[in-house]
C-alpha cells in the first residue's frame, strides 16, 4: 500500500524534528543552572568502568538528557499547563488554589517516622537535663484549606499536630501555633502564595508568641521598617512548573535592632541579619541568614539584651531567626542536615537559657537528622 501524501508529510515532519531535537542538544552550551526551578542541573557524566557496570552510567546520562533538553522550560511548563487545563493539576505534588495561590499537596502520616524523632527528642531531653520546646509549623494548605474544596479534608495538619504532641508527653515543652494561626485576622498573609514558608508577618506572629511565652520581649509589629522587594518566586512555583504565574513581594522588617550574624562554613562576621545581596539571585529567600547553614550564631548588641538560646530547626527558622534574636543577646540556629556532632555537648559548652525545636510539620513527618539529635 502507497502511503498518503499527508502520511509522508508527517513523517518528514517527525523525521525532522527528532534530528533537529538531536543537533540542539549537540550545538547549545550545557546549562548549569534553571533559575525557573532554582536549582542546579545535572551536568554530563564521567565516563568510567566502575560507573558504566555499576548501572549508575545510564542513570546519569537519562537524568542528564532530561535535565538538558533543548527548550526544557517551554516543554516542562507546557506540560504543566496541559495537565491544568484537562483536570489533572490535583494530582501533582503542587496544587493550585482558587485564590491563584501554590500549594504543596497533604503530609501523609508516617508512624514510624514520628516515633523515631520523638524518640530523639525524648533522649536529647534526657543527655541535657531539660525540657526542650517544640513548635511545629501547619502548612499553608491546611491553614488557608478553604482555598482548595477538592482537598480539604485531605489537609489534616491539625490532628497529626496535636497526635505529635500527645506522643511527645513531659519530655517536650509544645507550643501549639494552630490557635494562633487560624485566629489571624487575615490567614492568608501568613505564607507565601508561591513558596511553602511562612512570611516575615507569619515567622513574627510565631515568634512574638513564643517569646511571650518566655517572658521576653520584642519589637511591636508596627514599630518595624518594613522593605519589600517584588518578583519573589519561591519552592512552590519552581517544583509547580507553572511559569507565567505572578511573582510577590518579600518582605524585610527591620526593628532598627544591632545584629551581627556568623556562619559556620565562612569566616568573619556579617553586619546586620539580611543578607541583601541575595535578592539579586534566583532564590530570594537567602536573603534571611543566607539560607541553609550547620550553625547560624546571631548576636544582638543591643544594649540590655540577655540570654541565649539555641534553635534546633528547618529552612523556616531562616526568617524566624531574627526575630527570636530580640529576645536574646545569643540564638544559635542547629540544621540537622548539616550539623552532624553532639548537641548535647554544644548546649553545656554554650550554656543556652532556652532550647526551641521548630520544623515545618512536613519535615518532622518525613526528615530522619532529628536522630542526630545526641
Amino acid at each position: 500500500m502507497k502511503a498518503t501524501r499527508l502520511e509522508k508529510v508527517t513523517c518528514l515532519l517527525f523525521g525532522g524534528a527528532v534530528f533537529l531535537m538531536a543537533l540542539l542538544f549537540l550545538l547549545l552550551p550545557e546549562k548549569k543552572f534553571s533559575a525557573f526551578e532554582k536549582r542546579y542541573l545535572s551536568t554530563a557524566p564521567e565516563l568510567s568502568a566502575e560507573e558504566l557496570f555499576s548501572g549508575r552510567m545510564a542513570e546519569d546520562m537519562e537524568s542528564y538528557m532530561a535535565d538538558q533538553l533543548p527548550g526544557r522550560d517551554f516543554w516542562v511548563g507546557l506540560n504543566a499547563y496541559w495537565e491544568l487545563f484537562t483536570g489533572r493539576q490535583n494530582g501533582k505534588e503542587i496544587v493550585l488554589g482558587t485564590s491563584g495561590r501554590l500549594y504543596e499537596r497533604p503530609v501523609r502520616w508516617d508512624a514510624q517516622t514520628v516515633e523515631e524523632n520523638l524518640t530523639a527528642i525524648r533522649d536529647f531531653a534526657d543527655a541535657i537535663g531539660r525540657t526542650p520546646d517544640l513548635m511545629l509549623v501547619p502548612s499553608a494548605g491546611y491553614v488557608l484549606r478553604g482555598d482548595l474544596p477538592s482537598l480539604r479534608e485531605a489537609y489534616t495538619d491539625g490532628d497529626m499536630i496535636a497526635a505529635i504532641y500527645a506522643m511527645a508527653g513531659e519530655k517536650a515543652n509544645c507550643f501549639d501555633l494552630l490557635p494562633l494561626f487560624e485566629a489571624a485576622e487575615d490567614p492568608g498573609a501568613l505564607y507565601y502564595a508561591t513558596d511553602h514558608h511562612w512570611t516575615s508577618l507569619g515567622a513574627y506572629t510565631a515568634a512574638a508568641a513564643w517569646l511571650q511565652s518566655k517572658g521576653r520581649a520584642i519589637t511591636p509589629a508596627g514599630d518595624y521598617s518594613v522593605t519589600r522587594e517584588d518578583g519573589f518566586t519561591g519552592t512552590t512555583y519552581a517544583r509547580s512548573a507553572l511559569w507565567l504565574h505572578p511573582g510577590e513581594s518579600i518582605e524585610l522588617w527591620d526593628s532598627g535592632k544591632d545584629f551581627s550574624v556568623e556562619l559556620s562554613e565562612q569566616e568573619g562576621v556579617h553586619e546586620g541579619q539580611f543578607f541583601r545581596e541575595r535578592l539579586a539571585e534566583p532564590d530570594k529567600y537567602t536573603v534571611f541568614l543566607d539560607g541553609n547553614h550547620s550553625l547560624v550564631r546571631i548576636e544582638n548588641r543591643t544594649p540590655g539584651a540577655s540570654g541565649k538560646l539555641l534553635v534546633i530547626r528547618d529552612s523556616f527558622a531562616n526568617c524566624l531567626g531574627g526575630f527570636l534574636a530580640e529576645g536574646y543577646e545569643t540564638v544559635v540556629l542547629a540544621d540537622l542536615r548539616y550539623y552532624k556532632y553532639p548537641l548535647s555537648e554544644l548546649v553545656e559548652a554554650e550554656g543556652f537559657d532556652d532550647v526551641l525545636i521548630v520544623y515545618s510539620l512536613g519535615n518532622f513527618l518525613s526528615d530522619a537528622n532529628l536522630l542526630w539529635l545526641e
